[in-house]
């Protein structure tokens, strides 16, 4: 890819060459799957390990078993892998009395639909495709990921080798060891950018409700977005909001029809705590982890530089990400204490904080030939 701009202080034409966005879509892919492979083979290539199976979680574990045989499971609860391998047996919540209930919270876990849908291939895919296409879908993700993201890095004059903030994303990264949802709605969030960047609003608005309805929170993305660029040119584009809280209602009512009669499928999540009471909470459990503690406070310290920078950024990327910083304030110690989970809610921060670092000066006059932009539409 080559891109053309002038030097106005010369009036000297350079001539900038890009790797294809292709190309950095197929080395995340390379990246993601030499991590999954490095969990694969001393696994004996059994996909189920990544389903996040727990010791501590023998209801969720049977349910496994019967379906594929002897399954590997971790310490303690495991993680949310093991629910979505739930969902994905019956996306549609058709019998709700055989999957749904097995699972701790379901109208809180049913909210996050879009990726088990897709992994059990809308209700068509048995159990033993569906493990693997858990790990394939979220592997997928990644490569279009990483093609997004090189897509916007050109349009915003960068490198689009900064595409690679995506694989190389550790909280990214750890969703796809534990068959996670994070992945691919943060996926749906970077290709919404991409389609405002081409004044295409209403698909943007499409891939924000498939953002939300892959994991709830992401609709706080579209919100960051839409607050910078009120900020930047004081228009509102409301339906880049509306449109993933319309579907989540809509996607809610249906859920709650399909889980009418089931019991124990309410129970809040305790993930939610007063402003800074997790983190300060964690802080006193760090002190006894030294591992922890060091990976805990360079997340804050990345976390904090960042904000300071994406607050005087007008890259939309970043404000999509500024919403979860502010969510990570009222988080609970149940969040706060592991760097795993902690770094899977900054996701959108650890991909967005290279394109401040490389972008903050060209961000705003990218090359003609990539159809210069800010980076926030109106």
């Amino acid at each position: 890819m080559v891109s053309v701009t002038a030097d106005p202080p010369g009036g000297r034409v350079i001539v900038r060459r890009r790797a294809p966005a292709w190309v950095i879509g197929v080395a995340g892919l390379a990246i993601a799957a030499a991590v999954a492979i490095r969990l694969l083979i001393p696994a004996g290539m059994d996909a189920s390990t990544f389903l996040g199976l727990g010791d501590d979680s023998p209801i969720q574990t049977e349910y496994a078993r019967e379906r594929l045989g002897e399954v590997p499971t971790r310490a303690g609860m495991g993680h949310d892998g093991k629910f979505f391998f739930v969902q994905a047996n019956d996306p549609w919540y058709l019998d709700p009395t055989r999957h749904a209930a097995v699972i701790d919270r379901p109208l809180y876990r049913g909210q996050r639909m879009l990726y088990p849908m897709i992994a059990g291939g809308f209700g068509s895919f048995p159990p033993a495709v569906i493990v693997w296409s858990m790990l394939a879908t979220n592997l997928i993700a990644i490569a279009f990921g990483s093609w997004l993201g090189a897509k916007l890095a050109a349009r915003w004059g960068g490198s689009s080798w900064i595409g690679l903030a995506i694989p190389l994303n550790v909280g990214l990264i750890f969703e796809v060891l534990i068959d996670g949802a994070g992945v691919i709605a943060y996926v749906f969030c970077l290709g919404a950018l991409y389609a405002l960047e081409t004044d295409r609003r209403w698909t943007a608005s499409f891939l924000f409700a498939a953002a939300a309805l892959s994991r709830e929170v992401m609709i706080l993305f579209a919100i960051g977005v839409l607050i910078g660029g009120w900020l930047a040119e004081r228009r509102l584009q409301w339906r880049i909001v509306i449109a993933p809280a319309l579907t989540m209602v809509t996607w809610s009512v249906y859920l709650r029809w399909r889980l009418a009669g089931v019991t124990g499928v309410g129970g809040g999540t305790e993930n939610f705590a007063p402003p800074f009471a997790g983190m300060w909470q964690a802080i006193r459990s760090w002190a006894t982890h030294p591992d922890d503690l060091l990976l805990s406070a360079a997340i804050l310290v990345a976390v904090v530089s960042f904000t300071l920078l994406a607050v005087r950024s007008r890259l939309s990327i970043a404000w999509g990400a500024l919403p979860f910083v502010a969510l990570a304030t009222v988080l609970s110690i149940n969040v706060w204490r592991e760097p795993f989970d902690l770094s899977r809610v900054l996701a959108p921060v650890f991909t967005a904080a290279p394109y401040i670092l490389f972008l903050s000066e060209r961000g705003m006059t990218s090359p003609a030939a990539e159809q210069p932009s800010s980076g926030l539409h109106p």
